[in-house]
């Protein structure tokens, strides 16, 4: 019976976060309202608050949900497939823009990142920043396999490095959903060059190595 149980939680909050993208991407967070997301999901309004707290809340389940969908394409498309650090992060960060953008817009993004700071201390605020760190170390092993090739010095702690990276890349992410007009060719070309600028006391060959990537990105 309790499994039952369960599967109908799962159920409603299925239902609510799915409604809730539905109308955040039709009217925008401010209009929505708790009983909008309520009636569209066939929960009563208590439920949602009872799953959720706030609308803050049910945006950061969204975007938690999100970043699972995140964690799985960054696993199958990242992987191996950088021979240098620079090279690395600008995908990992790529990858990050192109999902975000096509789960949700820009303005309900600058609603999450705020609902992020004034919920951090939430069940659900938590449970986002815990998934920012889940792809920090995604970094953090890419980095580890770089090393074993040669590409990064073995006496650089890959853990830092990569929380180091993924710093610079949220605050570039954070740029690009408050800018409506920037686009993703702008946000990589200015993350890339924060990236070669921090890297421009490598040794000749990658200063090189550098310099290009700054060229391919415009």
């Amino acid at each position: 019976m309790s499994g039952l149980r369960e599967k109908q939680k799962a159920d409603r909050r299925r239902r609510i976060i799915e409604a809730a993208r539905t109308l955040f991407a039709q009217a925008g967070s401010e209009a929505t309202t708790i009983e909008a997301i309520a009636e569209a999901a066939g929960v009563s309004g208590v439920t949602v608050h009872n799953y959720y707290g706030t609308k803050a809340g049910v945006l950061l389940a969204l975007v938690t949900e999100s970043d699972r969908e995140l964690l799985q394409k960054m696993a199958r498309d990242l992987p191996g497939k950088s021979s240098d650090v620079i090279d690395l992060a600008r995908r990992f960060a790529a990858i990050i823009r192109d999902h975000a953008i096509t789960f949700l817009d820009k303005k309900i993004w600058r609603q999450v990142i705020a609902a992020s700071i004034a919920d951090a201390d939430s069940r659900f605020g938590k449970s986002y920043h815990s998934l920012d760190h889940q792809l920090a170390l995604v970094l953090v092993r890419e980095i580890e396999a770089l090393q074993k090739a040669g590409q990064v010095s073995a006496e650089v702690s890959a853990y830092d490095l990569g929380k180091a990276i993924f710093s610079l890349q949220n605050m570039r992410f954070v740029n690009f959903i408050a800018v409506d007009e920037m686009t993703d060719v702008q946000s990589d070309a200015l993350f890339t060059r924060d990236l070669c600028s921090i890297f421009v006391a490598l040794p000749a060959e990658q200063r090189a190595a550098a310099m290009r990537h700054i060229e391919s990105a415009g």
